[in-house]
């Protein structure tokens, strides 16, 4: 009887943890091999899917140097998909719980990208001003400054202000 109650506990504990960590890094990369045989996502349920991965990992191993990576790739998946306020929220994990994350720059463009592509053009601009004025010296900070301005408007908008420019360019000289 107490070996029965001893192997039922160490079941319990077994099952209760859970798959180990490189369990965990096999079934993301299993699942990523799947998904990325295709060069875009296209199944929701499977970019939902390693997500969750993605996040299971970030939770259960919050200062192992692969979850700020897993999230930064589960918030480019939601966004691919048009999960915007859920790709948001990873960026912000990104930004808050890993500040010293070499990517976390680009998660503030990433970001703006996301607001933009949701037509929240107001949010896309505060993200766009914030990775300029935090990364002034980034390798997209002054193409990122030249972009806000230009954040909502339409094709025929921004040619409009093209055109209008060259004019003047023209008529200065």
């Amino acid at each position: 009887m107490k070996r029965t109650l001893l192997i039922l506990i160490l079941a319990a504990l077994v099952v209760a943890c859970g798959p180990s960590k490189e369990e965990r890094i096999d079934q993301i990369e299993d699942l990523e091999d799947s998904i990325f045989e295709s060069a875009m996502v296209a199944d929701e349920d499977a970019a939902d899917q390693l997500t969750q991965l993605y996040t299971d990992f970030a939770d259960k191993y919050p200062a192992d140097s692969l979850s700020p990576q897993y999230l930064l790739k589960a918030a480019e998946i939601q966004s691919n998909v048009l999960h915007t306020d859920r790709s948001i929220a990873l960026f912000d994990r990104i930004i808050n719980d890993y500040p010293d994350f070499e990517h976390v720059p680009i998660c503030y463009f990433l970001k703006g990208i996301a607001y933009e592509s949701n037509s929240q053009f107001d949010e896309a601009k505060a993200a766009y001003q914030t990775f300029v004025d935090k990364y002034p010296d980034h390798y997209m900070a002054e193409q990122t400054r030249l972009m806000i301005p230009k954040v909502g408007m339409s094709p025929e908008e921004m040619l409009d202000q093209i055109l209008a420019n060259a004019n003047d360019t023209i008529i200065a000289q």
